[in-house]
């Protein structure tokens, strides 16, 4: 081989080795990349849960991981939007703060200086998820920032829930913004409690009232559960890239109301679903009070009531023995006045408690009579379920009514 032919043999065979070099260096590049992109996507992703209860008892029904704290996004404004309902008037007149002028995310577009009553941001906070009403709310109800987080935070303390924390009114990402399935589905059972809340949240449209210079919008419901789900009547949506695809769905059918929370859900709209579904199919509710009627009646004539509505899960098998026993309060001082506690009524199955509730008088309680009747009351009285009636009895323990 002459010394030309060798020099482009030699020179084609470096060419050879470096494209072979090239070729491995590369491959280990995007093997390398892979391996960094996945493990920034596996610590960037967040676990994820599920869980259905009752709304009146707060009954666990189905679940998994319900403890564990995880970012939830905007189904935050469900305490965000009850903390406000229950703190202010919502016919006041909001003026629109510059803060909320431009917030990132999901926007209803709101502008400094327009006027729009509270009512309606609630209903932009709730059915646009509009991050910016979000703020005008949390500045108009607190004052500041600081103070409504901290009255959203306090809203969870009081329903003595441990595994929340509120960094904003909105949900946008925070490592110490979280909560777990069961925290939120507690604190969305609570806020059911309230017509307004539930009136806004099963809302499908809305439409603003026009105030001064500020023009009236129209807002449509991103939760498909109200028109995809039968007795679907609520709550809210939530998405960020951490916290994944979120949401609280609620239905009612029967009389028996069910509150669902999935987070980091893939399939959110299909999986809570399936999970109220199963729930529907296996279970029924007894309704042991009503709100505003008598659970029973003195001899003396002496109503005694819930505050509230008492409902209770059972599964539709089910043939269980149920009784009860009442508490009276200790050292009641006569006159008693209508709406004073009378004590304490604990509901059994099977001998076992299942719940217990608060009972108050519906009238004035006057003589030492009346009181006796209430010390000692044992009577029975009947409730209907899943097509049956069923017969509650008063326990009587060594004699004497506990």
């Amino acid at each position: 081989m002459d010394r030309v032919g060798k020099g482009c043999y030699q020179s084609h065979e470096k060419v050879k080795i470096f494209l072979k070099l090239f070729l491995i260096i590369s491959i280990f590049i995007i093997i390398s990349t892979n391996i960094t992109i996945g493990c920034k996507i596996a610590t960037a992703q967040t676990g994820s849960s599920r869980i259905v209860i009752e709304a009146s008892s707060k009954v666990v029904l189905s679940g998994d991981n319900i403890h564990e704290r995880l970012p939830m996004a905007s189904t935050t404004k469900i305490v965000t939007a009850i903390v406000a309902i229950e703190h202010c008037d919502i016919e006041q007149v909001v003026t629109i703060p510059k803060e909320a002028e431009g917030v990132e995310g999901s926007s209803i577009y709101l502008k400094a200086g327009e006027k729009l009553k509270l009512i309606d941001l609630l209903y932009g906070l709730m059915l646009r998820s509009g991050n910016d009403s979000a703020v005008a709310i949390a500045l108009h109800v607190g004052k500041s920032m600081d103070n409504f987080v901290q009255m959203m935070n306090d809203y969870a303390a009081g329903l003595g829930l441990n595994d929340t924390h509120f960094t904003n009114p909105h949900g946008l990402h925070d490592d110490d913004h979280y909560t777990s399935a069961y925290d939120l589905a507690i604190m969305t059972a609570r806020a059911y409690e309230n017509e307004c809340f539930k009136q806004i949240v099963s809302c499908k449209r809305h439409d603003t009232q026009a105030i001064e210079e500020t023009e009236q919008r129209i807002f449509y419901n991103k939760n498909k559960m109200l028109s995809i789900y039968e007795g679907g009547n609520g709550v809210k949506t939530g998405f960020t890239k951490r916290a994944g695809r979120c949401l609280v769905s609620a239905a009612e059918r029967d009389g028996m109301q069910l509150i669902c929370v999935v987070l980091n859900r893939a399939d959110m709209w299909g999986e809570s679903m399936s999970l109220m579904d199963n729930v529907f199919a296996k279970y029924t509710t007894i309704k042991f009070a009503e709100s505003g009627k008598p659970i029973f009646t003195l001899p003396s004539g002496i109503r005694i009531a819930a505050d509230t509505d008492v409902s209770y899960p059972i599964y539709k098998s089910a043939d269980i023995s149920l009784s009860y026993e009442f508490i009276c309060e200790e050292n009641i001082q006569l006159p008693l006045s209508a709406g004073s506690k009378a004590g304490v009524m604990n509901v059994y199955g099977d001998n076992q408690l299942i719940f217990s509730t608060d009972l108050y008088t519906m009238d004035n309680i006057s003589s030492d009579e009346q009181l006796d009747y209430l010390r000692h009351y044992v009577g029975d009285w009947q409730v209907e379920y899943d097509g049956k009636t069923k017969q509650i009895f008063g326990i009587v323990r060594d004699g004497v009514p506990s």
